[in-house]
């Protein structure tokens, strides 16, 4: 039986949140290079991000997270992507993990956080192969995954595995699943570490599953909402999700420009000076872009939430123009940077040039189903013309 009791709320000023995340964004542009080369995220990046307390925004409060706005980690992972698209990518998904256990069962969640609010997990949903046999107590989970951004510092792994009954979301401990070394080797998003991983018939209990692809669409049989007393659980997961892969898109949007900026401030008379009306012009441009993703995004948030604490549905049609909307916000993020990259002529094709990485990172960014604006926009497309945005299949 659960003998936890909530914890008190830890209110933490959202501005203070962000200082701290920004006075991290030396240490993450020095290194970003080398976690780039490594393929992983660093150890002493992930202390940085830890003593912080950064990760706890997306932490429940009654197991020690932080009582403010679940949007903030996403603002958050828009300043780290200013100096490190795979830090970023590793810190919005690992923060995004630790709002998905509050879906799970209770006892999945006194699990996963037994050792306290500073966990940190990645998540498998492209499947090579898997499976789940109905056990007593629970599965035996066996499979190969790919694209498990940060798993190299994760003690759980999310994994969308098939039952007999459909898609099912499993959490699976680091002792049960094994990670492949040299499964990761890409031109964008290198530091993220997305490696391939296995599971081989591991028993999981059923209170470390979820029915479906982990409760995106639908909600549980009991009340996450009523649990947490937090906004963010007010509506399905489905509502807030792949935001997490936006943001750190939209950061290294911002970053492109900071280093435009920063080349160009205090220079004239050349075709790309500062004095050019055109370099001006591009300049003001993509910073319009980024600021209209960030608002764009927020308005997202707040619409579903808003919908979710005064008990409206979300809808089919919600759910399309969510999954327009991140789409047209990646598509602004990568319009921005593409922009930056061509004004920095020649220099940017070298590989140590940040301007390089930041245009690879980028592209990796997009490059996922629903995240290419012509295919994410699909379902919004088909549900305004009448037709069941759930029977679209958004095809690549």
């Amino acid at each position: 039986m659960l003998t936890r009791q909530p914890a008190c709320p830890i209110s933490v000023d959202s501005n203070e949140l962000l200082e701290r995340a920004r006075g991290l964004l030396p240490k993450l542009k020095e290194r970003a290079f080398d976690t780039e080369h490594a393929g992983r995220v660093s150890s002493e990046t992930v202390s940085d991000i830890l003593a912080t307390h950064l990760n706890r925004i997306s932490v429940p409060v009654r197991f020690g997270g932080l009582d403010v706005e679940f949007s903030l980690m996403h603002d958050i992972a828009i300043e780290f992507g200013r100096a490190c698209g795979a830090s970023s990518w590793c810190f919005s998904l690992w923060g995004v993990h630790n709002w998905w256990v509050g879906y799970y069962s209770p006892e999945a969640q006194e699990e996963v956080y037994a050792n306290g609010p500073d966990v940190l997990t990645s998540s498998a949903g492209f499947a090579i192969n898997s499976q789940a046999e109905p056990v007593p107590g629970g599965f035996r989970v066996s499979g190969h995954w790919q694209f498990s951004s940060g798993c190299d510092h994760a003690e759980y792994v999310f994994a969308i595995t098939s039952s007999p009954d459909g898609p099912m979301g499993t959490i699976v401990p680091r002792s049960d699943f094994a990670i492949l070394e040299d499964s990761w080797n890409v031109s964008g998003l290198r530091g993220t570490g997305s490696k391939d991983i296995v599971i081989d018939n591991a028993f999981v209990p059923t209170h470390r599953t979820l029915p479906g692809r982990g409760n995106m669409f639908s909600t549980t049989a009991w009340s996450p909402r009523d649990y947490h007393h937090q906004r963010r659980y007010t509506v399905p997961m489905g509502a807030l999700i792949v935001w997490d892969l936006v943001a750190p898109a939209i950061g290294l949007a911002q970053g492109a420009v900071d280093e435009m900026v920063a080349r160009l401030t205090g220079t004239s008379g050349r075709a790309r000076a500062a004095d050019s009306p055109m370099v001006q012009a591009k300049i003001a441009e993509s910073a319009a872009e980024i600021d209209a993703a960030r608002a764009l995004m927020h308005a997202d948030f707040e619409d579903a939430q808003g919908k979710g604490e005064r008990g409206e549905p979300i809808t089919q049609l919600d759910l399309a123009r969510y999954a327009r909307d991140k789409a047209y916000c990646m598509k602004l993020a990568v319009g921005a940077v593409n922009r930056m990259f061509d004004m920095a002529g020649g220099h940017a094709l070298f590989v140590t040039d940040p301007m390089q990485r930041i245009h690879r990172d980028v592209q990796a960014c997009m490059h996922r189903d629903g995240l290419v604006f012509d295919f994410g926009a699909q379902p919004y497309g088909a549900a305004i013309l009448g037709i069941d945005p759930s029977t679209i299949r958004i095809r690549r």
